[in-house]
């Protein structure tokens, strides 16, 4: 306390004065915080009126003591505060002879955070480029009321090399820093496939008949390629077939692209082959449906070569007329296709006249149309008949076949065709039937007609 009395009683004159006015201002806004209010109350502007939290400005703070107080010191009734930081301002007010000191607490933060930067969540998709959305975490410092929150922002589009996101802090007493920026390099946007080639020619005209690698180029105008991979195309087959290749760019994009190719690495079916011997040649029944062309190789050869090509041309049957009787041959009949692939068949016969149908010892129910193979030169021929080892039948057709029927008359005897063992035999006739000149006997088979005894 002053020991100027007169000066201690201006200073009690002039709060008595106030305080009515100043109580009823400060318990309007609810300054009361403690016991000590009773006798003493302060209020900060700009609010709240109780000097809680942290202001971004200067702080006027008032001090109103009670008419009970006999004297105070350091409460002013007007003091602004600039300074930054926490500061705590004791007021001393002197009641029935006892001091008390009542302290205001007053945080001020008019400074800004400083942003240290941005950090991304996760690390690029590939060399230093993004491809894919990305999440960008600032952080930063405040010195004064510390840091609340900080900017944690998307980058999304549009593709750049020079793209940026930017984020702000802010700290606790509402104070928000200058934006920060921070780089990175964004592609979204696959490359262009511009070229696929394959390594080498095909292997018959247009067709490739086996695997080939494919190289292909791309562009790519913001990260650049990074790879084309060569691909080995193997299959499936086709006139259509479509060979994809692709480009990564340095961002990890990828595009597709197909082109054309075709392929064909399956061979034919094997040619279907059957060899009918003949009198002097040998009737080939060829089918391959799936071939182009077909070869037919013989051997022995022609002219007493070991072997020599005897048909090349479209898919048919053929008949080699130049096949020498009792010979032996092989013949390979080849298939090719569009594509040049091969298969093939090979199958032996040998020339020479011979019974056709039907088959040695077969069980009929029926009168069979008995057939053979033509004979060169052979204007007739000569069928007999024989049951049980007895002659029954002797006919003379001009063709290489005759129709048996159920029943006839032979020798002024009539017969049929009852159950039993037959044998039949063929022989070629020459110039006039009344010259009687036969040549060998082409062959000789039996047939059975059901309830025949048993074979012998």
């Amino acid at each position: 306390m002053s020991s100027d009395g007169s000066a201690r009683g201006d200073r009690v004159t002039v709060r008595r004065i106030l305080l009515p006015i100043a109580l009823a201002l400060v318990f309007a806004a609810g300054g009361a915080r403690s016991a000590e209010a009773q006798v003493v109350q302060f209020s900060c502007t700009p609010g709240p009126a109780d000097c809680t939290g942290w202001r971004t400005t200067d702080v006027v703070l008032r001090w109103f003591p009670s008419p009970a107080v006999q004297d105070s010191d350091n409460c002013p009734i007007a003091e602004t505060l600039t300074a930054e930081g926490i500061a705590t301002w004791l007021c001393g007010v002197q009641v029935g002879g006892t001091w008390t000191w009542v302290p205001a607490t007053i945080s001020i933060d008019k400074s800004v955070p400083v942003v240290a930067g941005g950090t991304p969540t996760r690390a690029p998709d590939g060399d230093g480029w993004y491809r894919a959305p990305v999440d960008v975490a600032f952080s930063g410092s405040d010195a004064i009321s510390g840091l609340r929150s900080c900017t944690v922002a998307t980058y999304s589009r549009p593709d750049s090399a020079s793209a940026a996101v930017s984020g702000t802090c802010t700290d606790v007493a509402g104070n928000t820093s200058v934006a920060a920026s921070f780089p990175l390099r964004y592609d979204a946007t696959g490359p262009d496939v511009t070229r696929g080639r394959p390594v080498r020619k095909p292997d018959h005209g247009r067709w490739y008949t086996r695997p080939v690698r494919w190289r292909f180029k791309g562009k790519d105008a913001l990260s650049g390629i990074a790879e084309c991979p060569t691909v080995l195309y193997r299959g499936p087959d086709g006139a259509l077939a479509r060979v994809i290749g692709g480009c990564r760019d340095k961002a990890g994009n990828v595009a597709l692209r197909s082109f054309a190719i075709r392929y064909d690495a399956t061979p034919p079916p094997r040619p279907s082959v059957r060899a009918l011997p003949r009198d002097g040649a040998v009737r080939l029944k060829i089918a391959a449906p799936e071939a182009r062309s077909i070869a037919i190789l013989r051997s022995p050869g022609r002219g007493g070569t070991e072997d020599s090509t005897i048909y090349r041309g479209g898919p048919k049957s053929f008949t080699d007329f130049s096949a020498v009787n009792g010979k032996r041959y092989r013949y390979t009949v080849s298939a090719r296709d569009r594509a040049a692939n091969r298969s093939r068949r090979t199958i032996a016969a040998t020339p020479g006249p011979r019974l056709l149908v039907p088959a040695d010892g077969a069980v009929l129910t029926a009168p069979p149309l008995l057939r053979w193979t033509p004979v060169h030169g052979a204007s007739y021929y000569n069928v007999q008949l024989y049951r049980d080892g007895r002659k029954i039948l002797s006919r003379w057709p001009v063709r290489p076949r005759f129709q048996l029927t159920v029943s006839w008359r032979w020798h002024r005897n009539d017969h049929a065709l009852v159950p039993g063992r037959y044998e039949w035999d063929v022989w070629p006739g020459f110039g006039a039937r009344d010259d009687a000149r036969y040549g060998s006997r082409i062959g000789s088979r039996d047939f059975v007609i059901p309830g025949a005894p048993p074979a012998r």
